[in-house]
This record gives structure tokens, sequence and C-alpha cells, in this order.
């Protein structure tokens, strides 16, 4: 009797997975005879450490993601080229919370489009990461009565695995709210760069071209040279860079001004630092500080010393990475200080550590950017780890890469 059971019971778990795998080819191949391509996983490097993906998310994702980890335990991002969306919330999330719980990256490559429950799936990397002509598109979501996600009250039960599923992945509630009202469930809307960053949605590759023309402006004849006294435009283009970006201030729009004595001149001047900051999430009281002087040597003689290199090129770096990092909560808090009246005398500085905006001890680390565009073999000259041997294991081993 007891063998004749176990013979029933090996037959139904037979059937049954019998019927899985039916079914998961099943809806495999009618994907594929509508035109629909299944999500599938390969590689493009030898070291298999970026996974790259395209295709729907099905019933069988799952299954082909667990095995390709289990055989590559060397990955650490998710490349997504094209993913447009999910057919089953379930595995979905599964696929999701895997990736999270590994602390893989996601990311998105240039010209990649990423939609619906593929962009649930992105939200799940570790860290996010775009190229700025990369797509992300969301929508609504309906009930198979049809019935808009919007139509429901607020405190619906119906809104609480999402709501959930986003907390866990540490994105903004209000994201979630946002993605009813702005789609309906049978469209796509795809996100501008301003939404993505107000949503905490992804961290932007640093935009060379961006960079290139920040720089460009700068030593433009536009802007003079950058005297100081003569370098409103350059202040302007500073503080409504930290102001788009949603850097704090200190002091009333970023201004810092001081006085000094040019010894050369024999006079007193007038100079203005520009600082803003950003919070960090661990360690919000310990403070870096990213600094580069944006003033030259302005108009002399009637000629314009455009000054591209000393220092639009750094004062363009610290933009850079004041944008960076508001897309990108760093773990410490750091300021941003744009220096005036350096080529004078290096007032700018000075004044910051006479009159610094929070206590010097809780200054961890200056990072100072002059000058960094003059490499014609490719090179960048790193200084300051003869007086400070502690900081040079750490040159050499970003040098390596």
């Amino acid at each position: 009797m007891k063998k004749a059971l176990v013979r029933i019971a090996l037959f139904v778990c037979i059937l049954i997975a019998g019927a899985i795998a039916f079914f998961q080819i099943t809806q495999k191949t009618v994907l594929e005879i509508i035109g629909k391509e299944v999500s599938e996983f390969y590689f493009k490097n030898k070291e298999k450490d970026s996974l790259y993906m395209k295709g729907l998310i099905y019933n069988g994702t799952y299954d082909d993601f667990s095995k390709v980890l289990a055989e590559n335990p060397t990955i650490t991002t998710l490349v997504m080229e094209e993913v447009l969306g999910s057919i089953d919330y379930e595995i979905n999330l599964q696929v999701s919370k895997k990736l999270r719980s590994l602390n893989i990256d996601t990311y998105i490559p240039a010209n990649g489009s990423v939609a619906s429950g593929g962009t649930d799936l992105f939200l799940a990397g570790k860290h996010r990461n775009m190229e700025i002509s990369s797509k992300l598109g969301v929508h609504s979501w309906k009930t198979t009565t049809t019935t808009e996600a919007s139509d429901f009250l607020k405190d619906a039960k119906e809104h609480k695995r999402y709501l959930n599923y986003y907390k866990e992945m540490q994105i903004p509630e209000d994201f979630y709210w946002y993605i009813l009202n702005i789609s309906p469930a049978d469209s796509i809307h795809w996100m501008t760069r301003k939404e993505i960053h107000k949503y905490q949605i992804a961290t932007f590759s640093l935009d060379l071209k961006e960079l290139l023309a920040i720089q460009k402006t700068l030593a433009s004849d536009e802007f003079a040279g950058r005297g100081t006294e003569s370098n409103e435009k350059s202040q302007d283009l500073i503080r409504n860079y930290f102001k788009e970006r949603g850097l704090q201030s200190f002091t009333k729009d970023y201004n810092d001004p001081f006085i000094f004595k040019d010894l050369e001149a024999g006079k007193k001047r007038k100079g203005n630092n520009l600082i803003g900051y950003i919070k960090g999430k661990t360690h919000p009281d310990e403070y870096l500080v990213i600094g580069a002087h944006y003033d030259h040597l302005g108009i002399v003689n009637d000629t314009i010393f455009n000054g591209a290199d000393d220092n639009a090129s750094g004062t363009s770096a610290l933009l850079i990475l004041a944008d960076y990092f508001s897309r990108n909560t760093p773990e410490h808090s750091i300021i941003f200080a744009a220096f005036d009246a350096e080529e004078l005398g290096l007032w700018g500085s000075k004044h910051f550590v006479e009159n610094p905006p929070v206590t010097l001890e809780s200054i961890k680390m200056d990072f100072n950017f002059d000058m960094i565009s003059r490499n014609p073999k490719d090179e960048i000259y790193v200084v300051g780890t003869h007086p400070f041997p502690q900081f040079k294991p750490v040159v050499d081993s970003l040098a390596r890469h």
C-alpha cells in the first residue's frame, strides 16, 4: 500500500513538474510567435563581470537568471540593453529581490531602453546608472477588470505591494504616485532627466560633453578671462548650477564675500567665493571639500586671458561632480567650493580656511582641482602624496585601472 502511495505521489509530482515546464515553454513560444522577444542573458567580455540582458521578463526569467548567476559568481553589473516590460509581475519581483540581495548594480547603456516592469528591475540595482542617451519608461497599471490604479483610494490594499517594493528599494514613495498620474496603463511615459533626478531613480555617467561645454563657456571671450571683480558671469553660472542641482547653502545664494589687499596694486579689493554642500547619508557631520578656483587673469593690455586650463578645467570638474553627487548621495557630506582671487595670492582659499563654514576638525579631506586638462600623453597629475604618503596606495590603485 505504501509503495502504491509513493508511486502515485511521484506520478503527481511528475505531472505537476511537466505542467509547469509545459506552461513555461508555451508562454515563451507564444511570445516568440507574436514577435515578442523573451528575456535572455549573455556576456560581451571575457571577465564576465557584466551580465547583459534584453527582452521581456516572463515566467522563466527567474530560473534563467538564477542559473547564470550560479555559474558566474563574478557578476557585478546587470546591463539592460532593451527590457521593455514584464508579463509576470511576481517573477519580476523575485528577480529584482534576488538582484538586490546580491548587491548587483544595474546599468542602461547608450541608446538602451528600459520600461514598465523593466524599470522596476532597474530600480533593484544597488547602484543605478544610465547614459544620457538611454531611455527609462513608466506607466500606471490596471486590474483585469480594467480599473486604473489611480481609481483606487490612496490607502487601498491594491497599492501596498508596489509601495512596499519601492520602500524596500529605497525609492521615494512619491515616485509611485507620480507614475500613476503621468501615464495610463496602456501607454508609456519616457522620463526626462529632471524627473529621473527628482525621484533619485538613477545616476547618469559623468558626461564628458557637458564637462567640456562648461569649460568652453567659462573660457570664452564672453566671460572676459574671469578676472576678480569682473567675473560676475562666472559667479552666476556657478550659482545657478548649484541651485538647479539642489545644493544647500551656508549663506544667501552660496555667496561668501571677502576683502583682501592686492599687494601688487597696493589696494583693498573684493572677492567672492561660492560655497554649496550636500549632506552625507552615513557621516553627515564629517566633510570632504572639493575645491577649484574659478578666477583667472581677466583682461590685460586689451588681451583676454581666457584660462581654459587655468582654471576653467578645474571649475567644470567641480560642477560635474556636484551634479553627480546631487543624484548619488555620498556617505560623507561634501562641500563644493569655487574660490575667487586665487591668481592674486590664494586669497579665496585663505579666506575659506580662516572663516570655515564648518569646524576645521570636521573636514576630513580636501581635493583641489587645478589645471587638470593639459595632458597630451593622456596623463593626469596627482600631487600631495609626498607629504601625505598614506594616499599613495589609493592613487596607485586608481592609476592601474
